[in-house]
């Protein structure tokens, strides 16, 4: 069982830093350490993905799991949790949406972002396997959302429209005048 690990918020400089390549063929008993502590660290929280440097670690390590219960976005599938390691992705159309991202390292702001709705990415597990997948939807805006953490962007960077920022509590409270 890992270790929950200080999440690092916007203004930290790890944030800003474009991470390091882990060498697939070297995936040693520390590397799984930090993965776990990364795991324990997201199932620790309300988010659905978490990168390295979130958590201090300048490695091209991301993490992602959907609860779709806990899901409000309309295109949410269950996605269990996934460690990925060197991820890149591929636009596979055109098609993009526009929709609120939040983000565990700025904790109460919302923001619109636009995002590719159909991608393929590639990563590695921690067998080091290579792993290639077409995904859509939520789970493609949640895998551009963490590798965008790996090139050391934060999502405010991307944030654009009308109505561009809303608090959490603001997001929900319209959620649920929606649904009542």
């Amino acid at each position: 069982m890992g270790r929950i690990l200080k999440i690092r918020e916007v203004g930290d400089p790890i944030l800003a830093v474009k991470c390091k390549e882990v060498d697939i063929k070297n995936i040693d008993k520390e590397l799984l350490e930090q993965i776990e502590d990364m795991k324990e660290t997201l199932n620790f929280t309300e988010g659905f993905g978490i990168a390295a440097p979130q958590v201090g670690v300048n490695k091209r390590i991301a993490i992602i799991q959907v609860d779709k219960e806990k899901c409000f976005y309309k295109d949410c599938e269950e996605v269990p949790t996934t460690v990925m390691i060197n991820p890149t992705w591929r636009k596979l159309s055109e098609e993009k949406t526009i929709e609120y991202e939040g983000c565990l390292s700025v904790p109460s702001i919302r923001g619109k972002v636009e995002r590719y709705t159909y991608i393929e990415v590639t990563y590695y597990n921690e067998q080091g396997e290579k792993i290639v997948k077409q995904v859509k939807g939520f789970t493609a805006r949640d895998i551009q959302h963490e590798c965008d953490h790996l090139e050391g962007i934060v999502f405010l960077e991307k944030v654009s429209g009308e109505n561009r920022f809303a608090t959490k509590e603001m997001i929900n409270k319209f959620r649920l005048k929606e649904e009542g």
